[in-house]
């Protein structure tokens, strides 16, 4: 066991007998998946001869090391690359507020132990006063002029000794108010200096001193991803679509991204690149197949994608500056001045992010699942608590890096970039040329990739029978040749902002029918002709006559072609029939009842579709309309 434990120290030990030097980092480039990125970043470092340790440091706490690649060029060798766990350092400026914070309450602890303390004398003398009331001896007596002379100077005394009580007693609790509100000020300082980091740690050996040189280090990180979605404009029916591809994208890793190269996959590395494989099954028995039912279960949209509410003291106050973090990320925001708090939750979430921390100075840390929109929290004072924290703030904290990483900043607005298109085996990246910064806030920010001409043919359709609506579909042929991916859709009808739909790619056509709303241009209405609806008795049946009319007017400026479905009732009884059905100029499905008009309308023409039918049937069975 002693051979084991030398073995495990030998990285360590390697760290301890050579001068690390530190790496500082440039973000190069990202690579954002459906679900998770792949960073690079490039250091530059001139390498000693013989065996050298450098660190890239004040990396994202959530990277995946098994992904770490280092690409290194020059005479040297890498003989490892390992990571380790660190934390923001505070920095000389941040160290001194902290202390500054701690020697004013000390100040006041002081005084409020010595007000404590000629508290209780008062609190003495009051009790002295008060049980001294008897004046003289059972033996001797008192003139009136000394009893009242005793009564004034106990009077005296006790409003005297009163009013420095409630002067001491202010004086306490304002000395406590006083305290919270640097605990407070203090929450805000120490936000992120007990937030781990990663370090990735190389050991090179060179035979000879090299020259500086550029060393790039990529990993993954699963706190990230994109969601696409789309702008449909159909301007003018005359013209093809005008289709608008945009991301979402969102980062909640620990590290900004700051004016970087983004490139937009369409890959999933989180899902298993293992193909199924069927095994013997032998009946009676079942094959579970649980390896490929649990990637099922893996993504996690909650529905929930913003909590607020309120944090407040065991009075029911609420409490300002205390900090509200997404467990297990640098997400986060501070409570305002009446307790209030708001925070975005990102897309996406893992299992492991679905708990909110409360937290303050002076209280104990509370934690709520995410479950509700609106979630108010009452924290409970901690004298033990306040000592932990300080003791992490200090220990912990050794060096400074950018500021706070909590999520205080705005939404992004969608920019318009360029882009270059790279076609994958399996996949299809977007590669956007500008520089795009993308905060570690878990907010979703919109980046507007291209727009593109779709030809599509437009259809409008309407079913009288249930509403008077008609809605427009377009479709497109061949949609595979346009990368799209699921997502969701805004649409604009000439302009006008229609409403939203999620697009949803079709499995076993190539033509993609798109909703893009209701058209009030188009005018359909549906009547009974009651000249022809009757009924009449022939010995034991009953005969009943159906006939309707169906209007449509075409207000728009040009000629459209509008499908009209309606339908004949059907019968699964043997004593039930349906005769004379007649739909002029349609195509009837006998198995459906279905009824389909394809009407082409001209600008400004109305048009009339009529359809009947006969149910005859006994009498004695009554017949619902519908």
């Amino acid at each position: 066991m002693r051979y084991l434990f030398l073995l495990l120290l030998l990285p360590f030990i390697s760290h301890a007998e050579i001068e690390p030097k530190g790496l500082d980092s440039r973000l190069e480039k990202v690579t954002v998946f459906l679900n998770g990125a792949q960073i690079s970043r490039k250091a530059q470092t001139a390498i000693p001869a013989g065996k050298s340790v450098f660190y890239f440091r004040n990396l994202s706490p959530r990277l995946d090391k098994e992904s770490i690649q280092l690409k290194a060029e020059g005479d040297f060798t890498v003989l490892s690359v390992q990571t380790e766990k660190s934390y923001y350092e505070l920095g000389a400026s941040r160290l001194a507020k902290n202390r500054e914070y701690e020697k004013k309450k000390d100040e006041i602890e002081a005084k409020q132990q010595v007000d404590q303390k000629l508290l209780d004398v008062y609190r003495h003398e009051e009790e002295l006063l008060l049980k001294n009331q008897t004046l003289g001896g059972k033996e001797q007596s008192l003139k009136a002029s000394e009893v009242k002379e005793a009564a004034d100077f106990q009077r005296q005394r006790l409003t005297e000794v009163y009013t420095k009580q409630l002067e001491i007693d202010r004086r306490i609790k304002a000395y406590a108010e006083e305290i919270k509100e640097l605990n407070r000020q203090q929450t805000i300082q120490l936000a992120n200096a007990d937030q781990q980091v990663t370090e990735v740690w190389v050991t090179i050996n060179a035979a000879r001193p090299v020259a500086t040189t550029p060393l790039t280090l990529s990993y993954f990180v699963s706190d990230a991803g994109w969601i696409p979605c789309y702008d449909l404009r159909a301007n003018d029916l005359s013209k093809p679509l005008k289709l608008g591809y945009k991301a979402q994208v969102f980062q909640f890793s620990g590290e900004d991204w700051d004016q970087v190269k983004l490139s937009l996959s369409t890959a999933d590395p989180r899902r298993k690149n293992v193909q199924p494989e069927l095994r013997p099954w032998y009946a009676g028995r079942t094959n579970t197949y649980k390896e490929f039912e649990k990637e099922a279960l893996a993504l996690y949209n909650p529905s929930v994608r913003q909590v607020s509410g309120k944090v407040s003291d065991e009075a029911g106050n609420g409490i300002a500056g205390a900090a509200v973090m997404l467990v297990g990320t640098s997400l986060g925001t501070i409570t305002d001045v009446n307790g209030m708090y708001r925070l975005s939750i990102p897309p996406k979430l893992s299992q492991e992010n679905r708990q909110i921390s409360y937290s303050i100075i002076g209280t104990v840390t509370a934690y709520r699942p995410i479950e509700n929109e609106i979630t108010n929290v009452s924290l409970v004072s901690d004298t033990k608590a306040l000592q932990e924290v300080v003791v992490v703030g200090y220990g912990n904290a050794r060096r400074e890096e950018g500021s706070m990483a909590l999520a205080l900043r705005g939404k992004g607005m969608a920019v318009p970039l360029e882009v270059q298109e790279k076609q994958a085996p399996t996949s299809f990246t977007y590669q956007i040329e500008m520089p795009y910064s993308i905060p570690s806030d878990g907010k979703s920010y919109a980046v507007e990739i291209k727009e593109e001409e779709v030809p599509a043919r437009y259809i409008y359709t309407a079913v009288p029978k249930l509403s008077s609506d008609v809605m427009l579909t377009a479709e497109v042929a061949d949609w595979s040749n346009y990368q799209l991916q699921e997502g969701e859709i805004n649409l604009f009808l000439e302009g006008t902002f229609v409403g939203k739909t999620q697009l949803t790619l079709p499995q076993s056509s190539d033509t993609l029918k798109l909703n893009l709303g209701r058209d009030a241009s188009i005018q359909v209405s549906r009547k009974a002709v009651k000249e022809f609806s009757k009924t009449s008795f022939w010995g034991n049946n009953r005969i009943q006559d159906f006939a309707y009319v169906i209007n449509l007017r075409n207000a728009r400026k040009q000629s459209i072609n509008l499908m009209v479905y309606d339908q004949f009732p059907l019968s699964n009884v043997k004593n039930i029939e349906i005769l004379n059905k007649k739909a002029s100029q349609a195509e009837v499905n006998e198995e459906t009842g279905l009824i389909t008009w394809n009407v082409q309308i001209a600008a400004g023409k109305a048009e009339a579709l009529r359809f009947e039918y006969r149910i005859q049937s006994p009498k004695e069975t009554l017949l619902a309309e519908r």
